[in-house]
């Protein structure tokens, strides 16, 4: 479960380039994993609040630079990390977007508990 404390992480990953974000995903030790993982698993089976402006480019792009297939295997818990990490790898630059558009939803999630 995603918790406050992973948000950090997750800001600096949605700003990295595709190609450092690949040598990044080498070393993250499989908590990290699991925990960006699951963030591409709210996003895209989770209603978050997004403008429709915002959710019509998402729904573009996810449909026009990332594999499906990889990311029904990265949300997905059945499968082991190493499969999961090496999808993740593969992913390349719609990563950093995934991740940059569950932070606003982490946020609100966190800043409600308070």
């Amino acid at each position: 479960m995603i918790q406050n404390k992973d948000v950090p992480l997750i800001k600096v990953l949605s700003g990295m380039k595709p190609e450092d974000l690949q040598v990044i995903l080498d070393v993250l030790p499989d908590e990290a994993t699991e925990i960006i993982c699951e963030c591409v698993y709210n996003v895209l089976n989770t209603d978050i609040k997004l403008s429709p402006k915002k959710k019509s480019h998402l729904r573009k792009f996810i449909k026009s630079n990332c594999s499906v297939h990889r990311l029904s295997k990265i949300s997905k818990k059945s499968h082991p990390i190493s499969k999961r990490r090496k999808a993740l790898k593969q992913e390349g630059k719609g990563l950093p977007l995934l991740l940059g558009a569950a932070i606003p939803f982490l946020m609100d999630l966190f800043m409600g508990r308070k």
